[in-house]
C-alpha cells in the first residue's frame, strides 16, 4: 500500500500542472488572445512553483515517516485545479471560461431529463440486479447461513439501492443543466451537444453498476460463505473502489472537454440577433 499511497498522491497533486500542458492555446473569436502572453506565462509558473511545492512537501512528510500526514496532501489537488490550475485553461482556451455574450439567452422549451428507452431499461436491469442480491443476503441470514447471522451487513445492500438511487437523480439532474440551445445552432454545436449528453447518460449509469455490485456483492459472500470470503470481499470492496475512482476520474475529463468544446464553438459561432 505504500507504493500505491506514493503514487496515488503524486499523481494528484501533478494532475492540474500536468493537465495544462495538453490544452493547446487558441484565440477568442476577434482573434486575439484573451490574455497576454506575459499574463500567461506568470499564471503557469505561479501553477508550476505550488505545485512544486505540494511535491516537496509531501516528499518531506513522507521521509520522516509522517506518512498518515502526507497521505492526505492530495487533497492539495483541489486549491491547485481550481484556483490555479483553471485561470491557466482559460487563458490558453476560452472555451474553459464562460461563454455567455449576452443576457438573454433563446432556448427550446423541452424537457432534457427524459432518458431514452435503452437506457431506462439499464436503470431497471440495474435496480432488478439489486433487488436480487439484497433477497440473496436475506435470504442468506434467515437461513443462518453465516453464525451468528450479521444482520448489520445488509446495510451495505442498503446503501447500494440508496446509491442507485442517487445516480438516477443525478443522471437526470446532469442533463437539465442550463444550455442557450435555439433553432437555429449550428450542426457542428448541436451534435457537440448531443455526445455530451451521450457521455453524461452511459458514464452515470456505468458509474452506478460499479458502484452497486462494490456495495452488493461482498455482503451476500459474507453472510453465505463468512470468513472464507473475507479476502475475496476485501479485493472487490477496495480493487472496484481503486477502479471505480479512476473510471469517474476519466468520465469527468472527457465531460470537461467536451464541454469546453463546446463553449469555444459557442464563442466562435456567428451571433445571430
Amino acid at each position: 500500500m505504500d507504493v500505491f499511497d506514493l503514487v496515488f498522491t503524486l499523481t494528484m497533486i501533478m494532475f492540474p500542472a500536468v493537465f495544462t500542458l495538453f490544452v493547446r492555446r487558441r484565440t477568442n473569436p476577434a482573434g486575439q488572445d484573451d490574455t497576454p502572453g506575459t499574463g500567461l506565462a506568470a499564471l503557469t509558473q505561479r501553477l508550476w512553483l505550488w505545485t512544486a511545492v505540494a511535491v516537496i512537501s509531501y516528499l518531506v512528510l513522507y521521509g520522516w515517516r509522517a506518512r498518515e500526514v502526507a497521505y492526505y496532501m492530495w487533497f492539495a489537488f483541489f486549491p491547485l485545479w481550481f484556483a490555479l490550475a483553471m485561470p491557466v485553461l482559460r487563458a490558453k482556451n476560452p472555451g474553459w471560461g464562460p461563454t455567455s455574450r449576452s443576457p438573454v439567452r433563446s432556448a427550446r422549451l423541452e424537457r432534457r431529463d427524459v432518458l431514452p428507452k435503452q437506457l431506462k431499461l439499464g436503470w431497471f436491469a440495474l435496480a432488478a440486479l439489486w433487488v436480487l442480491l439484497l433477497a440473496v443476503a436475506v435470504l442468506g441470514l434467515a437461513l443462518t447461513a453465516s453464525e451468528p447471522p450479521h444482520w448489520w451487513l445488509l446495510g451495505f445492500s442498503l446503501m447500494a439501492g440508496g446509491e442507485l438511487w442517487l445516480m438516477h437523480w443525478a443522471t437526470r439532474r446532469s442533463l437539465i443543466e442550463p444550455e442557450p440551445v435555439p433553432q437555429n445552432e449550428p450542426t457542428e454545436i448541436r451534435e457537440a451537444r448531443a455526445s455530451l449528453r451521450k457521455l453524461k447518460m452511459i458514464g452515470w449509469l456505468t458509474a452506478a453498476a460499479v458502484t452497486m455490485l462494490i456495495f452488493a456483492i461482498p455482503p451476500a459472500l459474507l453472510i453465505w460463505m463468512g470468513n472464507d470470503a473475507l479476502t475475496v470481499a476485501i479485493v472487490i470492496g477496495a480493487g472496484g473502489g481503486v477502479a471505480a475512482g479512476i473510471g469517474g476520474t476519466v468520465f469527468g475529463v472527457l465531460a470537461d472537454l467536451r464541454r469546453a468544446k463546446i463553449n469555444r464553438l459557442c464563442l466562435e459561432s456567428p451571433r445571430k440577433e
